[in-house]
């Protein structure tokens, strides 16, 4: 009886998996808006909630990642008394909510990632006197 009742337990999830992919196939991202950094980006789902990825210098400044609703990559900062810098896009097209992948590199250098639309993993480095690498598939 156990095994018949696991069965179709089984059989239920399965059929509840199935119903459900279509629609989160379809569905739209969210769009999010932060409090602290403002700006609109997608976020939800694939993009993660809640949607932003954040590195913090030893120094005491701040900067905030995500994907725009134009699904390239956005960024802004912050100093260390909060004073925040204008949004700036690091370009790409991305399918997946962007994250820290590598960080206390030294002196400020760190990289972002993200998911492309070749499903592979893209990433850009910061390099400790700001310039921004290409971005480049690792994955």
């Amino acid at each position: 009886m156990k095994k018949f009742k696991t069965a179709v337990a089984a059989a239920v999830l399965a059929g509840v998996a199935l119903t459900a992919a279509p629609a989160e196939a379809s569905a739209e991202p969210m769009h999010c808006t932060s409090p602290a950094w403002g700006g609109e980006y997608l976020c939800g789902a694939e993009y993660g909630q809640p949607g932003m990825a954040e590195y913090a210098y030893r120094d005491g400044r701040r900067q905030v990642f995500v994907i725009g609703t134009d699904h390239a990559v956005w960024t802004r900062s912050s100093s260390a008394s909060g004073k925040k810098s204008a949004w700036t896009s690091l370009g790409g097209y991305l399918i997946g909510g962007v994250g820290i992948v590598a960080s206390d590199m030294g002196a400020g250098q760190f990289e972002i990632g993200a998911r492309g639309t070749d499903n592979n993993l893209w990433s850009r480095r910061h390099a400790a006197d700001g310039h921004w690498s290409a971005w480049a598939r690792i994955s």
